[in-house]
Formats: structure tokens, sequence, C-alpha cells
């Protein structure tokens, strides 16, 4: 009989395909890319609206897990870091294209663990920690009134007495310096 892993939380299963994936086994690798995919492309594709979008969201996560499968560090299960590294590619993705509301990430539903929803909250809790500490005052009040009153960049100019080019300036501020957290929260997760 096999040993268990040392980790705690992780699987015989998921403890034999990881370790087969940090030695190059390309066959653990489409084990894992097979097992998983569809279920991962059905929920992503129900967030992000658009087929091919959700393939390359898919795509990305796969290939990024094959090229730091060395360093490959899984605590809890393969479906469980599979779902939070797509979750945060999705987000990542819809932010940019400005698709959905800064924040309002409850409705992506495929977390499977306690886990993945302490992982999600540290998340919103770094994402918020960036809009109270490091805005301006003007920055985040322009922010939430485009994001949560949903204001055009005109409507905002007039009610806080500033020029469009003045509020299209605050907005691109802020939404480079989240981009910016996004990629490294996201990157944080996908190497822990």
């Amino acid at each position: 009989m096999n040993p268990l892993p040392s980790v705690s939380g992780l699987s015989w299963e998921d403890y034999d395909l990881v370790s087969r994936l940090k030695n190059n086994d390309k066959t653990a690798f489409s084990e894992i890319y097979f097992k998983y995919w569809e279920n991962f492309f059905d929920s992503s594709y129900s967030f992000l609206r658009d087929e091919e979008l959700a393939k390359d969201v898919l795509h990305d996560v796969f290939l990024d897990i094959w090229r730091i499968r060395h360093k490959l560090e899984i605590r809890y299960s393969i479906k469980a870091y599979l779902s939070v590294c797509i979750k945060n590619k999705c987000i990542f993705v819809l932010k940019e294209r400005k698709k959905v509301e800064m924040l309002n990430i409850d409705s992506f539903d495929i977390m499977t663990s306690e886990y993945d929803q302490l992982a999600l909250k540290d998340i919103e809790f770094q994402l918020n920690h960036v809009l109270k500490n490091k805005l301006t005052k003007k920055s985040r009040t322009i922010f939430e009134l485009n994001r949560n009153e949903d204001l055009t960049y005109k409507e905002i100019a007039g009610r806080m007495n500033l020029s469009v080019k003045s509020v299209e300036y605050h907005m691109s501020k802020v939404l480079s310096l989240l981009k910016k957290s996004i990629l490294i929260i996201t990157t944080s997760i996908l190497f822990f």
C-alpha cells in the first residue's frame, strides 16, 4: 500500500498526478486536462458568455500549469487549485474588457472547497484595500460613481465640476492600478 501524501487535504490520486507532472509526465498533464476541462469550460462559458474567450482562459491556465510544473505546489486538490486559477483569470479578463462591475464576483459559482472561499475573500480584501488606501479621494469617488452608480464620464464631470478629460485621467489611473493589483494577486494564487 502506498503511503499517504504528507500534504494535508491532498488525495492520493492528486498527489500522484502532481508528482508525475513535476517529473515532466505528459500523460499526467493530459489526465488532469481531460478530467477537468469540460466542467471548467461550462463554468467559464456561463460566466464569460463567450465560447472562444472561455476556451482561451482554460488554455492559458493549463498552459501556465505546464510552464510552472516543476514549482507547482498544490495543497488541497487539483480541482480547487484550478478553480481558483480559472476564476481569477476570468475576473481578470472581464475587468480588462470592462464587462462587469469591479469586485462583483459572487455570481461565479465554480468554487469547490472552503479553501477556495477563503482565497476569494482574500482577493476581495486585497482589492478593497487597494481601492481604499492607494487611491486619492477624488479618484476613488470617480471610480465609485462610474462603477457603483453607473454614471458616464460626462455625468461624473458635471456632478464633480471637472472636465471629461480629468475624469478619464482618474479612471485610467484607477484601472491601471487595479489591473496591476489583480495581476499580482492572480500570480500569487497561481504560485501559492
